[in-house]
């Protein structure tokens, strides 16, 4: 199983490859043979799934009920989904579509997320998590979420 940890600030060049980290290309698993399937997220960047990472994702959202808003999101997903084999040194390369998206122009990190990879133009993710430190907040909130004990 592929887990990726880190940031990771780094340069877009003019074709549109960015360079996967050793730290990240030695998390793959064998099983994603090299490739990333890469597609949008919320925020504005996009994710970059190993490509067995994405099978599962896959499977799982093949199970999700038909509803006009679960059909809209899969449209969305799709119509940008983009696979990439890394390359001789390391990099995969993204569609001008995902890059006009995310708005990546030079500057962008990459931020592992346990099983995926955003793909950030860098100012964006820094307007994205703010100037204040709202870590505690934002940690309580989620944590009590999840063990499905949201205030209300």
């Amino acid at each position: 199983m592929s887990r990726f940890r880190g940031r990771f600030d780094l340069c877009l060049d003019n074709q549109g490859r960015v360079s996967i980290p050793a730290k990240f290309r030695k998390a793959m698993d064998p099983e994603a043979a090299e490739t990333f399937v890469i597609c949008r997220a919320p925020g504005g960047c996009l994710r970059a799934f190993s490509q067995n990472m994405w099978n599962k994702y896959e499977d799982e959202i093949a199970r999700w009920p038909q509803t006009p808003e679960t059909v809209r999101h899969k449209t969305l997903l799709y119509s940008t989904l983009h696979e990439s084999t890394l390359d001789t040194q390391g990099r995969i390369t993204l569609s001008s579509l995902q890059m006009n998206r995310a708005g990546l122009v030079k500057n962008v990190t990459l931020v592992g997320q346990n099983g995926f990879i955003e793909i950030w133009d860098t100012e964006r993710l820094n307007a994205y998590l703010g100037t204040q430190d709202d870590f505690d907040e934002v940690f309580y909130k989620s944590v009590a979420a999840a063990a499905g004990k949201v205030e209300r």
